[in-house]
Order: C-alpha cells, then structure tokens, then sequence
C-alpha cells in the first residue's frame, strides 16, 4: 500500500497534517508514504525534513529518499516484521 500527501500550496498545519498521515501509514502498515511538496522554496523543504528527523518521528519509518527532480518529493519506506 503506498499512501501520498501533497503538501502544496503551503498549508499552516503542515506538521500535524504529515503526522495524521504517518500515523494512518503505520495503522495500515504501508509499504510507502509519498509527500510532494511541490515547487515550494527550500525552507519548506528543511521544515518538513526537520520535523521528520525529530527523535519520535525518526522510529516511525525505516528510509527516507529525498527527490529535487522536477516535483520534490519525499519517500519514508516502512519496513514491516
């Protein structure tokens, strides 16, 4: 199962939003979780990947593939036992 949030244009509960669908992503043990943010600048960028590299987030998943190539986008892959 792969899930995707899309993260563009900028919304003000950004974190919260990318939680409730990391939690959903775990309920369902999905394979992949996708989030595009779009054209937005670098900032929007390293607030996303600050917030998943928080030490409780960080346990959730077990890879994270970073895309700059056209759209960005970033995989959190789940490794399921």
């Amino acid at each position: 199962m792969k899930l995707k949030i899309n993260v563009y244009p900028v919304i003000p509960d950004m974190e919260e939003r990318i939680a409730d669908i990391l939690q959903k992503a775990v309920d369902k043990r999905a394979k992949i979780l996708e989030i595009a943010y779009g054209e937005a600048g670098d900032s929007i960028k390293k607030r996303i990947l600050n917030f998943l590299n928080k030490k409780e987030i960080r346990q959730l998943y077990s890879r994270m593939e970073k895309t700059d190539k056209g759209w960005g986008r970033i995989y959190l892959h789940f490794r399921w036992e």
